[in-house]
């Protein structure tokens, strides 16, 4: 019995030993970390999943395991089997990221995975870059910049709309639900320059032509940009010629990692996007989108008081393909149309139905060497429109075209000093009918003016500047000489801007000179021959650091404008006697003016916490009519205007913000006196204000994360106050100087919900 013992022992004894000697092959593991794709700071918070299942098949929505970044961005994952992962990163805010990895035993994957915010494209690197909105250019005292999560926030689900976006920036004031236009410091709208990925694009909006009261929207997705910059004041003047600020979007690549598809459902529009690489090698990307709005069949059915009524469709693509390691091709496509529908009571004259139609090609080529860039793009635009009255009559048609070539150099000298130069070749056309009616007596209908004219002109510039740049000052100087061919006119834009830091406070200062020539409807729609306009501008701007992530900046500004365009002939009361104007608008260089004013901001730009700004401008705009002597306010001059945007990141699933605009509203243009409900013809213009603008809209988003998707549930409640704000609208008047109808009704509570899908 004891041998039968000693014998179990002596083999079981080994047996144990081996057991514990044999080494365990150890688990996988990984440490994700997840940074911002532009600055490099850490993402906290980021939901981080690792799923079982790779290309080879589909991911396991079970076998993984989850995790979520700490402070510092990591998650960290062990005791996973080997195999292939299916890797998906998300946060409320930036793009969804869905990466193949392979886990094998005793290894541990290190991965640092950049994210781009709002709708960027996935990349390996990471370009560190300044905060969303900053100051890039030398100098220039007022720019503000806005990456593609806050375009997301800010441009509103109603109506889809990256302009809207730029009506919230400090400084920007609009009083028209219906327009994507603004005014910057009492500047016109036909002021601004929109430049689309170096293209100017002036007429890339939904729009009514030949009419002042309809609506507009921008003819692009939200979904293809990678960023809005508004630059006002002086600045340097690269891509064209015009009065004041400049507004540059910048579209963004396709994918190069893999096909990617999004699309968006609320109860005002549909979108999709589709991107991936052009290549097996990746050397290029292709992106496609499409857009589809239905807030004008919302809007009659919330409100059937609205009059007017927009919907459009539209369409953008951009291919890129790199030819070498330094050389890039570039196509970008752009279409669109829009259908704007108004119940007027005119009969002779009420606008019915409107259809616009445009679009914009352009083809560049980019090289980047070591201390050289160089650009060159071709570009084409045309826009055409109809309008259609309540009886089936043409109230007006017709085309406009531009076409473009246009080269730039940007040399570094140095460290600190670049010079850059450009030349511009632009061929304008426009062909344009328009036609005014009468009822007869027998009910029927009569022509009873027309304008009709067909015009072209050049347009050819010559740009440059030299800049440098240390830790603390900079300086710039350019210029930029162009001549007219219509008018034979020429002129020169100069600029200088400098700026200081010295610790938490930095100082900006700009002067210049800016140019712009009337459009060829306006020069053909005039008695005398128009002069070019002109404007001289200074800022001054003290930007103070309160915190590693707010600021307080005050910037005061000065602009002088001369030879300013105005309609000569409008409705007006003489001696207590109604005096018709033109039954079409009739332009003279007459106006001579001052703008003067403040801007100030606070920011908060952080990755935690509440974020966003308040900003609140102080301007006036008053015009002096050389001819008639004439003394009044600029019309699009608002004294008061505060816009607020707050951001809040509850958890990596769920975000909320908040927009609210004020302005004191500006004057209802045209010789009017009394109050908006009850208006008469005067012999003063611009004495009528509209009463104050007020809209505060609110906006949550939710996302869900699957292994292969993403669904973001959001819900937007535009004007949340229900306010009833009021717009100039095309009104007449009667032969006791009663003026009817020269107000409407912006859009009143509009709540709106749908989802975005990622794959």
């Amino acid at each position: 019995m004891i041998t039968s013992w000693l014998c179990v022992v002596l083999w079981a004894g080994p047996a144990v030993a081996l057991q514990q000697t044999t080494p365990q092959t150890p688990a996988p593991s990984a440490v994700i970390t997840v940074v911002d794709a532009a600055t490099g700071a850490p993402v906290a918070d980021a939901l981080v999943r690792m799923r079982l299942g790779g290309t080879e098949g589909a991911a396991n929505e079970t076998a993984g395991s989850d995790a979520h970044t700490d402070t510092q961005g990591m998650a960290r994952f062990a005791g996973l089997p080997p195999g292939p992962y299916t890797l998906t990163v998300s946060t409320v805010g930036y793009i969804f990221v869905r990466r193949e990895e392979a886990l094998t035993p005793d290894a541990t994957l290190v991965l640092t995975v950049p994210l781009s915010e709002g709708t960027g494209r996935y990349q390996d690197e990471v370009t560190v870059t300044a905060n969303a909105m900053r100051t890039s250019e030398i100098g220039v005292a007022s720019q503000m910049e806005l990456g593609s999560a806050a375009l997301q926030d800010l441009r509103g689900v109603a109506s889809d709309d990256p302009m809207r976006a730029i009506q919230t920036l400090p400084g920007v004031a609009t009083g028209d639900d219906f327009q994507a236009e603004f005014s910057v410091r009492g500047s016109a709208f036909r002021h601004v320059g929109i430049v689309i990925d170096g293209v100017q694009a002036p007429l890339l909006l939904h729009a009514v032509r030949g009419r002042d009261d309809t609506g507009s929207v921008a003819m692009i997705n939200s979904d293809v940009l990678e960023r809005a910059s508004l630059l006002a004041g002086p600045h340097p003047q690269r891509h064209g010629d015009w009065l004041g600020a400049t507004l540059e979007f910048g579209v963004r690549e396709g994918s190069r990692d893999r096909v990617q598809l999004r699309g968006a459902v609320s109860g005002t529009s549909a979108s999709t996007v589709i991107e991936g690489p052009l290549t097996p090698s990746r050397r290029g990307a292709w992106l496609v989108s499409m857009r589809k709005s239905y807030v004008d069949w919302l809007i009659r059915k919330l409100d059937p008081d609205i009059s007017s009524t927009i919907g459009f469709a539209d369409a953008q693509s951009v291919l890129s393909y790199d030819l070498t390691d330094r050389q890039q091709m570039r196509l970008m496509l752009i279409g669109g149309q829009a259908v704007y529908r108004e119940q007027e009571t005119s009969v002779a004259n009420g606008l019915s139905r409107a259809v616009s139609t445009g679009g914009l090609a352009s083809l560049s080529w980019r090289y980047a060497g070591e201390t050289v860039l160089w650009s060159q793009r071709l570009s084409a635009s045309v826009s055409t429109f109809a309008n259609t009255g309540l009886r089936g009559q043409n109230l007006g048609d017709g085309t406009t075209s531009s076409y473009t070539w246009r080269t730039d150099v940007l040399r570094t000298l140095g460290r600190a000093w670049t010079v850059e130069t450009g030349a511009r070749y632009e061929a304008n056309a426009q062909n344009q009918t328009l036609r005014r009616y009468t009822t007869t007596s027998a009910g029927g209908l009569r022509v009873t003016a027309a304008r009709d004219f067909k015009a072209d002109t050049a347009l050819s510039s010559v740009w440059g500047q030299v800049g440098g740049r240390t830790a603390t000052a900079g300086i710039a100087v350019g210029a930029r000489v162009s001549h007219d061919s219509h008018s034979g006119d020429r002129w020169v834009s100069p600029w200088l801007l400098g700026e200081y830091s010295g610790g938490r406070l930095s100082v900006r200062a700009s002067v210049g000179a800016s140019h712009q020539r009337p459009s060829l409807e306006q020069t053909l729609a005039s008695l005398d021959p128009l002069r070019t306009e002109s404007a001289r501008s200074a800022d001054v701007s003290l930007d103070l650091r309160l915190g590693a992530a707010s600021h307080l900046q005050i910037t005061p500004f000065i602009r002088k404008d001369r030879d300013g365009l105005r309609p000569t002939l409008e409705d007006r009361a003489v001696d207590g006697q109604r005096v018709l104007g033109s039954r079409f608008p009739v332009y003279a260089s007459r106006l001579n003016g001052q703008t003067r004013g403040v801007d100030v901001l606070l920011q908060r730009q952080a990755p935690r916490g509440l974020t966003g700004w308040v900003s609140y401008t102080w301007a006036h705009t008053a015009y002096d009519d050389t001819v008639s002597g004439e003394h009044f306010d600029g019309d699009y001059d608002q004294r008061h205007t505060i816009n607020v945007f707050l951001s809040r990141r509850l958890s990596y699933r769920s975000a909320v913000n908040a927009k609210l605009r004020l302005g004191s509203n500006v004057p209802l243009v045209g010789y009017f006196a009394g109050t908006t409900n009850a208006l008469r013809l005067s012999d003063l213009r611009n004495q009528v204000r509209l009463p104050w603008y007020v809209r505060l809209d609110l906006r949550a988003n939710r996302t869900f994360t699957f292994a292969r998707r993403r669904v973001t549930f959001f819900v937007e409640v535009v004007n949340v106050l229900g306010r009833r704000n009021l717009g100039q609208s095309d009104g007449f008047s009667r032969s006791t100087l009663e003026a009817l109808f020269y107000t409407e009704h912006l859009i009143p509570r509009v709540p709106s919900a749908g989802f975005l899908i990622e794959f």
